[in-house]
């Protein structure tokens, strides 16, 4: 089974088409019509799809801490029916398009290709959600993406079995 995930880095436009893909995951607020689900981590996010609900229009995994966040201002009637289910995320070095790849993986993918996940290729974690959120302040240090790497590694070495493709046109 093949997968996409797409993240929110300045390549997330060479992905075209869901073409050859059973399932396409993005992360925080997807840019692209055709995707089964989102993975949303952060408060912010939360705020902007309670304030623009048609900002994003599937169902997501939440992380433990934004869906608490969903509790706040007595919102989570809301996001109850956009809920998949409650993921973990490690407290360092973990976006949500680690936390997407994971949880394509637990759901039986063998095959992944990662859209928009430049921090992959370059020294840069710029990221399209921040034209919709502005409060959210990365730390585009190379220590930073560094650790988004091996943490990309780590996931690889952990699930041997699962070939994970980072994609882009270039």
């Amino acid at each position: 089974m093949k997968c996409a995930v797409l993240c929110n880095g300045p390549s997330r436009v060479d992905f075209q088409s869901r073409d050859g893909y059973t399932y396409v995951i993005g992360c925080n607020i997807p840019w692209f019509d055709d995707v089964d689900a989102t993975v949303v981590l952060d408060e912010a996010v939360v705020d902007m799809w309670y304030k623009e609900p048609d900002l994003i229009k599937v169902p997501a995994y939440f992380s433990r801490h934004a869906w608490a966040w969903t509790d706040v201002g007595h919102r989570r009637e809301f996001f109850r029916p956009r809920l998949i289910e409650m993921v973990s995320v490690l407290p360092e070095y973990d976006s949500s398009g680690h936390v997407a790849v994971t949880c394509m993986i637990k759901k039986g993918f063998t095959e992944i290709d990662v859209w928009g996940c430049d921090s992959w290729f370059d020294q840069t974690i710029v990221s399209y959600t921040h034209d919709y959120v502005k409060n959210l302040n990365p730390d585009d240090s190379k220590r930073h993406v560094v650790g988004w790497r091996n943490r990309w590694k780590a996931i690889m070495e952990g699930y041997p079995d699962v070939t994970i493709n980072f994609k882009r046109a270039k």
